[in-house]
């Protein structure tokens, strides 16, 4: 029976001591030095030869608990070390955009690679070699034949180190993975991890992995061992657990998206520092069925709501909450410790895929990354804007680097939709009193967003096109794992059957708030114009006292009223399907599509930092609403109202939209709250809602974590995609979470 005790505690106390400033000192210490070795080389086998001296002299750590190997040294630089690494940081991002090509934000082809191991993967790209039609093509291939033997020389050494420490079993699994496939379930763990290990810790920053449906392609593996008695359920799941400690161990401290440098370690020091690597369950295989086996329920089983990676997704099958009960029990007790973890419904999904056209066999391999946001899966590749970057230097023109200079597109207006709603305010407020009906209202909104669609799938098309200049010339990481990529000798960035981007509905609520102001208050009750209003607004309600009152007490989404509900359903019906429909031609044509979101990650807090008041009744430079939840305090009808609200939105027309379920854990206490609590989450996702993570915290509790944090390092909060520890967080995320819970 082992003992996993010591592995939760380090992987803990990495999570809540680790200095904040700590550093992979040997990641740059190593790459600092040869930083310019082999310019002559073509980047393919430049990558190869550095990733090769980099993982030959790294140190390979091992602790006498280990069960699966694979760790860095993360540590605080001396006062020498820190002038050099600064000094380091603008070589580094030259290196990293034009030789040692990071990729993350994906999924891996992991069920090929532990069929095939290192070993095969690098007989695929042998056999490749004798049909490569071009030099681009075989210099990429060289590329990964030598990244892999990298890794091989890498598990002998690791292999060596764990012999040293008496690890003998685990000594043998290495040097069998750096000659073979692997063989049994804890080979299978071990090689998955050292693949995302080597990404997170020593090539992507900022690597957001997509870890695949684990108990789908590790189940062959644990039935075989099982059934010849070489494994029980309790060893693997202390396989599990340690592997789940180690995606700890190269965390850092702070949050990514509202900190910064004096507050947080960056993805500067922590290649790893707070991205969240995805890890799926369930869902259904390809025939439709219910693809939950028994170890979806180990893994479900070995979560440890201390820590913050992996992120579990659980892609909900209506249902599962009574066709498995042990399941969906465990599920939402781990929900209800503020476990790591979110729940997606399977079906809503999968038609939208549908809807925008993607064959139902492609459909299913879907997958979620970084903070909610829907791809793919191994088949897809995300388009975010990197036609700036420095590695497409060769292939573009100045010209076309000035047009498409446009990374990550969010919205037509630095704020967001909302600044786009009182453009059309102020344009609609000029004409005739009376003359207006909120059918102009939609009319004019919904021409912003439909520019707006038009122009950001003209720019990625553009983009995309410069990408298959030259589809073999880069080689990336991820590439060497991507099965589509090993057979056409191409990077993924071209190649791949799927491109995307994100369409994303940000501050969903504060938009649908701010139109059931102008129906209910100027249209319906007439108790002001536009021209008042507008007026009101612009001047941040000061002298519009009364008027800021109304607008506050007008009907909200999430208060699930037959107004709100109509325009929450309207508004975000009429966006999905332009995206949607708008898409569907360039699907056909280039493999190229926009996914209809509700995510708006902490943009929410940034944009309505920099904005001024909104018709809704928000005042100026305060927050708007986050990804699809409703307004901070918008919810006056209770829990149920605001899930049945959500309910209005299109079940076929969304792929994420993250649901921030926060929930006084004392409403659920014991086993009679745990089931109301199951029932309440099954009963919403069994009538199409789409998301659902949950943080089981008062509010009481996080203000006494403000004031006492040495005493609440263990409270853990969701963000969007991902965990943070509460008192890690800026000053501004912890007040927005506390708003949530008001």
């Amino acid at each position: 029976m082992y003992d996993l005790t010591a592995n939760i505690a380090e992987a803990r106390a990495s999570l809540e001591e680790k200095p904040l400033f700590a550093t992979t000192a040997e990641l740059f210490l190593i790459l600092d030095e040869i930083k310019s070795a082999y310019p002559e080389l073509p980047q393919p086998l430049r990558f190869a030869k550095l990733f090769s001296i980099l993982l030959s002299r790294v140190s390979v750590p091992l602790e006498a608990h280990d069960l699966i190997a694979g760790r860095c040294v993360d540590r605080e630089l001396s006062d020498e070390e820190e002038a050099r690494f600064q000094a380091y940081l603008p070589e580094r991002e030259r290196l990293c955009h034009t030789c040692m090509l990071g990729m993350g934000h994906c999924e891996y082809s992991w069920g090929h690679l532990l069929e095939r191991g290192l070993c095969g993967l690098r007989a695929e790209a042998e056999r490749g070699l004798e049909q490569a039609p071009d030099e681009d093509h075989r210099t990429f291939l060289l590329g990964a034949i030598g990244i892999y033997d990298a890794i091989s020389a890498y598990l002998c050494r690791y292999a060596a180190a764990a012999e040293e420490k008496g690890l003998h079993a685990m000594a043998a699994r290495l040097r069998h993975l750096a000659v073979a496939p692997p063989n049994d379930f804890a080979s299978a763990l071990q090689l998955h991890w050292i693949v995302a290990f080597l990404n997170c810790a020593y090539i992507t920053r900022n690597p957001t992995l997509t870890l695949g449906r684990m108990d789908q392609i590790l189940y062959r593996f644990y039935r075989d061992d099982l059934a010849a008695g070489r494994l029980t359920r309790e060893e693997a799941a202390a396989y599990i657990t340690d592997y789940y400690c180690k995606h700890n161990l190269i965390m850092g401290r702070g949050e990514h998206q509202v900190g910064d440098e004096t507050n947080s370690t960056t993805f500067n020091r922590i290649y790893c520092f707070d991205a969240p690597q995805y890890l799926l369950l369930a869902g259904t295989d390809e025939a439709g069925a219910p693809a939950v086996n028994e170890l979806t329920e180990l893994f479900a089983a070995c979560i440890v709501p201390a820590f913050k990676n992996p992120v579990v997704v659980v892609r909900y099958v209506p249902g599962m909450d009574t066709a498995y009960p042990r399941l969906w029990k465990t599920l939402t007790g781990k929900a209800l410790e503020s476990a790591s973890l979110m729940f997606y419904n399977d079906r809503n999904v999968l038609d939208t895929y549908a809807r925008i056209g993607l064959p139902e066999a492609d459909a299913r391999r879907y997958s979620h990354f970084g903070c909610n946001w829907p791809s793919p899966g191994d088949h897809g590749a995300w388009m975010n804007g990197t036609i700036s970057s420095a590695r497409y230097n060769e292939f573009v023109s100045e010209e076309e680097r000035a047009a498409l200079k446009i990374p990550f597109l969010r919205t037509n207006t630095p704020h967001g939709w909302p600044e786009d709603f009182l453009e059309v305010l102020r344009e609609l407020a000029a004409r005739p009193k009376g003359s207006v009906t909120i059918e102009d209202f939609y009319t004019a909104f919904l021409a912003r967003v439909q520019g707006f669609i038009d122009y950001k799938l003209f720019c990625l098309s553009r983009e995309l096109g410069v990408r298959r200049r030259r589809p073999a010339k880069l080689i990336a990481f991820g590439d060497c794992f991507l099965a589509d990529s090993l057979r056409l000798a191409e990077s993924c960035a071209a190649s791949a059957k799927y491109h995307f981007g994100f369409l994303s509905f940000q501050m969903f609520g504060t938009v649908a708030d701010c139109f059931i102001a102008v129906d209910q208050l100027v249209m319906r009750e007439q108790k002001l114009t536009l021209g008042e209003l507008l007026a009101a607004v612009e001047a941040d309600f000061v002298g519009y006292e009364e008027v800021w009152a109304l607008c506050r007490k007008a009907e909200k989404y999430g208060m699930d009223t037959p107004l709100s509900n109509a325009h929450a359903r309207r508004l975000s019906r009429e966006v999905t399907t332009r995206v949607i429909e708008s898409s569907r031609p360039y699907l056909a044509r280039e493999g190229l599509f926009l996914t209809p979101c509700m995510q708006s990650d902490t943009w929410h807090l940034k944009m309505g930092e920099d904005f001024g008041a909104t018709p809704d009744g928000r005042r100026a430079h305060t927050p708007f609403s986050q990804n699809t939840r409703p307004s901070n305090g918008a919810c006056t009808n209770g829990l149920s109202a605001m899930l049945n609200a959500m309910l209005e939105l299109p079940h076929d027309g969304l792929l994420s939209g993250a649901l921030n379920l926060d929930v006084d854990k004392r409403q659920f206490k014991g086993e009679e709250g745990h089931a109301r609590f199951a029932a309440l989450l099954g009963d919403y996702f069994n009538r199409g809602g789409l998301h659902a993570q949950v943080s089981s915290l008062g509010v009481d509790e996080l203000l006494d974590a403000r004031e006492h944090p040495d005493a609440h390092r263990d409270l853990r909060v969701r963000v969007t995609g991902y965990t943070g520890i509460f008192v890690d967080m800026c000053d501004r995320l912890q007040n927005d979470i506390v708003e949530r819970l008001k």
